[in-house]
């Protein structure tokens, strides 16, 4: 995942004040104060003239720093002020809950079908942002790096880094897109030919609809405003919004064209002014006649059940689209291999194993 880097850190004014006058400014920086001359205004407060000199300046804000002073200092050299680290993300342990947790968010966004065929991701954290692009003119920055190795059986192994010191908000959008690319990886076709900018623009999709989810606005303007797709996330979110991202999924999987341009605008081209038709270019799969438990998602925090790609948490009431109608479902529990149901139109409860089916007259 790749972002502008630009401080956040920003002068509002530089006050000046007569030498003979006083305020009650402190400077957050050394602590000197109270201020007079030169005073520079920060999102953290007031810092002096000789501070605003210092060539340090943490990685996250901008602010001016020294080594020490409860400031932390990475491998690589990058600082994070006393203020950002109680928020940054250096712990291995908590980046691997936070990428957990993005990844029980996203299944449950969008189903069993965007859950990966082989769960088990290693996630690291590094220091040395070493996959970045040095010195480059338009700041552009790699915040994570995912890779699959598919063994002769047809077995993957997947890994994520994720560059250490990010904030939490920052690292699960980084998790929501690295983890993207690993299911694009078991499902594309290998002879399948997508556009880099596409793939890159559909794994922002799903980390946006993630912060929408977590109604974390400025991820979501971080995201559109970002300039490593060349625009087309901006396109793949007009996509989305008309034919939803299982729509998107399903492309990756069965799509024959690089990009959205010729495929997916093809429904609002064709369909007649009084008759409302739906086109899909890959048509749905039908509606199932039975339920059926599909999988179980056992993160420790809130367990979910996948039924008919509909996620349940326990408690949770829902509609499941069948073929002969709707009918509403009521999870009562969830076990560590079944789960247990309340159905419309049934007396009793109901209880579904993995793979098991239970038809609903």
């Amino acid at each position: 995942m790749i972002s502008r880097l630009a401080f956040i850190f920003v002068f509002l004014a530089a006050v000046l004040v007569s030498s003979a006058g006083e305020t009650n400014y402190f400077c957050v920086v050394c602590g000197k104060g109270p201020l007079t001359g030169k005073i520079w205004m920060s999102k953290w407060g007031p810092i002096c003239n000789d501070c605003y000199k210092l060539p340090d300046r943490c990685s996250l804000c901008g602010l001016p720093v020294r080594d020490g002073d409860g400031n932390v200092k990475t491998g690589d050299g990058r600082f994070i002020c006393r203020f950002d680290k109680t928020n940054a993300v250096l712990d291995p342990d908590e980046a691997r809950e936070i990428f957990q947790s993005a990844q029980d968010d996203l299944a449950s966004l969008f189903g069993s079908g965007f859950a990966l065929k082989f769960p088990e991701v290693k996630v690291q954290l590094f220091d040395v942002d070493y996959w970045s692009e040095k010195g480059r003119d338009d700041g552009l920055h790699k915040f994570g790096f995912s890779s699959t190795r598919r063994s002769k059986t047809g077995d993957c192994t997947h890994e994520v880094v994720m560059l250490s010191g990010q904030l939490r908000d920052n690292l699960a959008a980084t998790a929501a897109h690295e983890y993207t690319h690993l299911w694009i990886n078991e499902n594309r076709p290998a002879d399948r030919v997508i556009d880099q900018d596409v793939i890159e623009a559909i794994c922002e999709t799903a980390s946006y609809e993630l912060m929408d989810l977590r109604k974390l606005r400025g991820q979501q303007q971080r995201i559109m405003t970002n300039p490593y797709t060349h625009g087309a996330i901006l396109k793949l979110l007009d996509v989305e919004k008309e034919h939803g991202f299982r729509y998107v999924l399903d492309w990756v999987k069965n799509g024959d064209t690089p990009n959205f341009d010729s495929t997916a605008t093809t429904a609002a081209k064709v369909a007649p002014l009084k008759i409302p038709v739906m086109v899909f270019t890959n048509p749905p799969a039908p509606l199932p006649d039975s339920l059926k438990l599909g999988g179980l998602l056992l993160s420790g925090r809130e367990n979910r059940a996948i039924i008919d790609n509909v996620s349940f948490a326990a408690g949770e009431t829902k509609k499941i689209n069948l073929r002969n109608g709707g009918v509403n479902v009521h999870c009562r529990e969830i076990h560590q291999d079944e789960v247990v149901l309340d159905v419309e139109g049934f007396s009793g409860t109901v209880t579904l194993k993995i793979g098991e089916e239970r038809f609903v007259p």
